[in-house]
């Protein structure tokens, strides 16, 4: 791969990183996506770079259960749709504005389909230590 292509990809995986970041304190932005963006750019650019990344809480937090099974657990959609859900609720009730509401309800509609069809992983348990062993 040119050394052109290597910098967009990680160009663009910087600008992810820091809208993910961002993501986390602001509910608008989706962190998850975001941070899979990320790893995908630092994959294409830097295989150090991605590991680094890999190794961080917040891969750990957003990325690593999407990446290894597929999905979310339920109250990890659950704590990224409320929030959102109720800083939109509280925008459309603000906002006199026809065309801004329905933009509004637009991304909570987007927000939701998304969050429903992705798969629901179930949170393990370790049953040694239930047992006491």
């Amino acid at each position: 791969m040119s050394k052109l292509k290597k910098a967009m990809y990680l160009l663009v995986g910087l600008i992810a990183f820091v809208l993910g970041f961002i993501g986390i304190f602001l509910p608008l932005l989706p962190t998850t996506p975001l941070f899979l963006l990320t790893s995908f750019c630092l994959l294409k650019s830097s295989e150090k770079l991605n590991e680094k990344f890999m190794q961080t809480k917040m891969y750990e937090k957003y990325v690593k259960s999407f990446v290894e099974k597929g999905g979310m657990t339920l109250k990890a959609k659950l704590c990224l749709t409320v929030p959102v859900s109720l800083l939109l609720l509280f925008m459309f009730l603000t906002i006199e504005n026809t065309m801004m509401r329905m933009i509004i309800i637009i991304m909570w509609l987007a927000k939701v389909i998304v969050f429903t069809r992705m798969k629901t992983i179930k949170v393990e348990t370790n049953r040694e230590a239930y047992d006491g062993q």
